[in-house]
């Protein structure tokens, strides 16, 4: 089955959502308040954090990794604590997102707006890179609101029903989610029409031979080279940028300069660099918002 063929038949199986749910969500999040929504999610994270063993471990090891302690430390468990809580804000906000009319992205202060612009201008389309941190939610919103067309990949998440959910909202964002494998080919063409392909670069270590050697956080580890094989295959720029919370409800929202491939270098070489390049950005995302990452896949190796 071709990657457009899966994504019909997601969109067809969702079409029961689509018809009752989605409409209900959007009422309920224009009269429930965020700041309600916040409040319920707390204790069901809470819950989470306690019954969902191995991401609460994987968290620990990460932190621990980050701070230099042991994952015993108590401020490896408070921050692997305070994930969970945003996590759950996160979830709130993909319910509540999709009600919000363009007035209530004033409580978004953006910096580095004019760095999608320019990318925008050399007309190879851009290849917009985050991390699985902050609103995802917000972000999108955000990116959309400047006219692109949007091509994205995800893996398949469990429960279906929260696969389902997602594929939904994103669809009725103007997002189109394909398949983690073999949709490089679509990528490329999203990109030659001058659209958006958006990526996520924490995608947490694995013993398979992939991705390219980066330092991260101080550790060696590796982490995936689609974004810079797409800039050097394309010609396209790489946009890093995330959204994340401030106090009252408000968010912040982070643009990067354009990051260029440089296809004078050797190319294993290029994509290491266009690569360490982005884990720099987000490494500095990672020591300022640390509890904003949602971090529980493990990130570097020996860490099972």
């Amino acid at each position: 089955m071709t990657a457009n063929s899966e994504q019909k038949a997601a969109l067809s199986q969702n079409r029961h959502l689509e018809s009752w749910l989605y409409p209900v969500n959007v009422a309920v999040a224009r009269v429930v308040p965020l700041s309600l929504a916040y409040h319920i999610s707390l204790p069901i994270a809470d819950i989470f954090y306690w019954l969902w063993k191995s991401k609460r471990e994987g968290a620990f090891r990460n932190y621990a990794r980050m701070l230099g302690c042991s994952p015993d430390d108590e401020k490896v468990k408070r921050l692997a604590r305070s994930s969970f809580r945003n996590f759950g804000k996160y979830v709130a906000e993909l319910l509540h997102v999709q009600g919000w009319p363009k007035g209530q992205f004033q409580r978004v202060t953006i910096q580095g707006d004019e760095n999608f612009d320019e990318a925008r201008r050399h007309g190879k389309g851009v290849i917009f890179t985050s991390a699985h941190m902050g609103s995802i939610e917000v972000g999108s919103a955000l990116v959309l609101m400047k006219g692109f067309r949007i091509t994205s990949v995800m893996e398949q998440l469990r429960p279906k029903v929260m696969m389902d959910w997602i594929v939904t909202c994103r669809a009725k964002m103007g997002v189109s989610l394909l398949p983690t494998a073999g949709t490089g080919l679509h990528l490329l063409r999203a990109l030659r029409r001058g659209e958006m392909v958006a990526l996520i670069v924490d995608v947490g270590y694995r013993d398979d031979g992939g991705g390219v050697p980066v330092n991260f956080l101080g550790h060696p580890t590796y982490f995936p080279a689609g974004p810079a094989r797409l800039a050097r295959i394309s010609g396209a720029p790489i946009v890093f940028g995330v959204a994340v919370r401030r106090p009252g409800n408000r968010f912040i929202a982070y643009g990067s300069p354009p990051i260029f491939s440089d296809r004078k270098k050797d190319a294993e070489q290029d994509i290491r660099d266009v690569t360490q390049q982005l884990v720099d950005i987000f490494e500095r995302f990672v020591r300022r918002y640390p509890d904003q990452w949602y971090v529980f896949r493990d990130m570097w190796p020996g860490e099972e």
